[in-house]
């Protein structure tokens, strides 16, 4: 007993309420491990306990992933483009997951642009030589790097295209490339042309992923059949999806934890039904349901988890401000702001336009207008959905709100 006693007298000294928490975390109860952790995942892009809402952009992925299985390439790359905290890295993530998890022989590469700053680097990641070495064109010569080999093309973009037919022919490949809008433009042309002529001859798929500023990018690449691309916009979940995002990895804790109707449809209002801001309820509610032991989570429990959510709300809104700022937009987004006040959802092209005009000394010529409307869209802080015919949103609604009240 004295070494249960000296085990536990750690504990005696704990508040009630701390003591019932402890003793909670270490319930095991079927599902549920000891310690458990978390589940909601807000910052990094991780896969949510839920994917809510993305249905539709799931079934599109798959649909030219289709042609990879039969051994075709697919028909056209797929572009994903949306302010930042919507999920496109997530969505990224699972698409991965169910190539990988199918078991078939489909090769994933999940690239980023710092990744592959010349073609050498996109060839190398893409055909490893200590892999693909018996593909070696006769053009193509190999350089011993620290640690590894390397392909030199010497800037011959027909190199790579020829070396990735060889490469995919042998094993289907779907290229996943995040950040995208940050793409080096010579890398960028050479891949783009690669994708249509490799796609035509093996099994192969370039996925994209970026901010709005990904499509003016790719436009200056000098390879405009991109534009046939299938173009996914990812943007805010509508209120269902929303509410599913919250509801359903709480309900799989155990024991499970449900809402109370008035409070689940406040935090869905004040999450903007964004996805990052989801997340990051999402875990501030788990831990105060955690730390109350609660299985219902009410107005006043909502109430205990605001302060936490407010804070990383704050600290992420100083963030944007801050961006802003550096760039020298900060007064036109929050001119921008004032023209979406009013709870007014969206602005035509040729209005935004003009209120950017009015913001810029001399009301700015037609170029400058672009250039800050692009600028703004690089950054997330308005966008357009490819699918909208000239129309305008707030990539976050209450951020306008923020700049409105501190960007002047």
């Amino acid at each position: 007993m004295a070494a249960v006693g000296t085990g536990m007298s750690r504990y005696l000294s704990l508040p009630f309420s701390a003591l019932v928490g402890v003793c909670y975390a270490r319930v095991m109860n079927g599902r549920q491990a000891v310690n458990p952790i978390n589940p909601f995942v807000p910052g990094r892009g991780h896969l949510p306990p839920y994917l809510a809402g993305r249905e539709a952009e799931q079934e599109r992925l798959l649909d030219l992933l289709a042609y990879l299985r039969i051994g075709r390439g697919a028909p056209r790359d797929a572009v994903l483009s949306g302010p930042r905290g919507n999920g496109k890295t997530t969505l990224l993530r699972w698409f991965r997951r169910e190539i990988e998890a199918s078991g078939e022989d489909i090769d994933v590469a999940w690239l980023t642009p710092g990744a592959v700053p010349d073609l050498d680097g996109l060839a190398t990641s893409l055909a490893p030589p200590a892999r693909f070495a018996s593909l070696r064109p006769d053009t193509l010569s190999l350089a011993a790097g620290i640690g590894r080999l390397g392909w030199e093309l010497g800037g011959r973009s027909q190199s790579l295209t020829s070396l990735l037919t060889a490469r995919c022919a042998r094993r289907a490949l779907v290229l996943i490339l995040d950040e995208a809008h940050t793409l080096e433009s010579e890398v960028g042309r050479a891949l783009l042309n690669a994708s249509q002529e490799v796609s035509a001859e093996a099994p192969f798929l370039l996925v994209m992923a970026g901010t709005p500023g990904l499509q003016p990018h790719l436009n200056t690449l000098s390879a405009t059949f991109w534009s046939r691309a299938e173009k996914l916009g990812i943007g805010r979940l509508d209120e269902a999806s929303a509410a599913q995002a919250l509801v359903r990895p709480l309900a799989e804790q155990v024991p499970a934890i449900a809402f109370n109707e008035g409070a689940l449809a406040h935090v869905v209002e004040e999450s903007q039904r964004y996805p990052y801001f989801l997340q990051l309820w999402g875990a501030a509610l788990w831990a105060a349901a955690r730390a109350r032991a609660a299985t219902r989570i009410d107005g006043s429990l909502v109430a205990d988890a605001a302060s936490e959510f407010g804070r990383q709300r704050t600290a992420y809104y100083e963030d944007r401000r801050e961006e802003l700022e550096r760039q020298e937009l900060l007064g036109i987004a929050a001119v921008v702001a004032g023209a979406f006040g009013g709870g007014r959802a969206t602005l035509h092209s040729s209005e935004l336009n003009a209120v950017i005009a009015k913001a810029l000394p001399g009301e700015g010529s037609t170029a400058e207008v672009l250039d800050c409307r692009d600028r703004l869209a690089m950054l997330g802080y308005v966008w357009k959905p490819p699918d909208a015919e000239a129309v305008w949103q707030p990539g976050i609604p209450s951020l306008m709100t923020y700049i409105a009240g501190h960007g002047r």
